[in-house]
């Protein structure tokens, strides 16, 4: 009987020991997590930060024409058109993708800007508030990396950002209209 006792314990110590090694690898894991994390927020290069609904107007360049939007008492209208009923939902979701620019990487160093594709830049976005006016540019496509080439303009720093950014303003006027109800009325 005194020797299952004295089992008992010894395997209730280890038991204990193995629990405690356990508990002590988690909490350094989420502890070395933390830190990874932080790294990583710390890394990243915040071009612009901008509230939605500070934005008071924006403009981008959609197949060659020129679409600019303002808004008036918190509802946005087409400005060569402000009959056309816009989706105030879609140009809100359009809106988020400028709230808060992040670059992955920076170039500030550089011999020739058209290295980057902004002798001749595909896209420029336009956001302004009533105390600023942002002016994205972008130039060409790094495809390793499936990112964009950026600049804001004012700056002579060249991001490289996501690619979400640049394609959520390929968008025309109709993609940005108000769905008309289809649905017949039986009298």
């Amino acid at each position: 009987m005194q020797k299952q006792k004295k089992q008992f314990v010894i395997i209730t110590i280890l038991l204990l020991i193995c629990i405690g090694v356990w508990l002590g690898i988690r909490v350094y894991n989420d502890k070395m997590e933390e830190k990874e994390k932080q790294e990583a927020e710390a890394e990243r290069i915040t071009v612009a930060e901008i509230d939605a609904d500070d934005i008071t107007a924006f403009s981008y360049e959609y197949e060659g024409v020129e679409l600019s939007f303002t808004k008036t008492d918190d509802t946005w209208t087409y400005d060569a058109d402000t009959s056309v009923p816009l989706d105030q939902d879609a140009i809100v979701s359009l809106l988020s993708n400028v709230e808060s620019v992040i670059a992955e990487d920076e170039v500030k160093d550089y011999d020739d800007i058209s290295d980057y594709g902004f002798d001749a830049s595909e896209q420029k976005v336009c956001v302004k508030t009533e105390e600023q006016e942002y002016i994205f540019t972008f130039g060409m496509n790094n495809s390793l990396l499936n990112q964009d080439y950026m600049m804001l303009d004012g700056d002579d720093t060249v991001y490289l950002v996501s690619t979400t950014i640049k394609n959520s303003f390929e968008k025309s006027v109709e993609d940005l209209t108000q769905a008309e109800d289809t649905e017949s009325i039986e009298e």
